[in-house]
């Protein structure tokens, strides 16, 4: 029992988020950035991002960068998360995306 078997009904007009959805590719110096999120019970259960990898350092950036956003979307579940250092610009980018992915889900 606990907490999870209220009996509170949710309200009717909040239905629950599911499916895939994508965020705007945002530009930033060094390419594009695109945030997919997938969403299942109104939970991100996972984050798909595309990153210029068209040098060795955007490649080493993003190959780091991207799995440390990602982490911290599902932990935050929300845009609410701190910019990965040495990634400014990816992360600045991943979050504009990541915000208007979170807005096309009504998150």
């Amino acid at each position: 029992g606990g907490v999870w078997a209220s009996s509170a009904k949710p309200h009717a007009h909040r239905t629950l988020v599911n499916g895939t959805f994508k965020g705007p590719s945002v530009n930033m110096q060094w390419g594009a950035v695109q945030v997919t999120i997938v969403v299942k019970k109104s939970k991100i259960i996972n984050v798909k991002a595309t990153a210029p990898k068209h040098t060795s350092r955007s490649a080493l950036i993003n190959s780091v960068a991207l799995p440390l956003l990602k982490k911290e979307v599902l932990k935050a579940q929300s845009a609410k998360i701190s910019t990965i250092s040495g990634a400014t610009l990816t992360s600045g980018a991943y979050i504009a995306s990541l915000k208007g992915a979170l807005k096309v889900a009504h998150l």
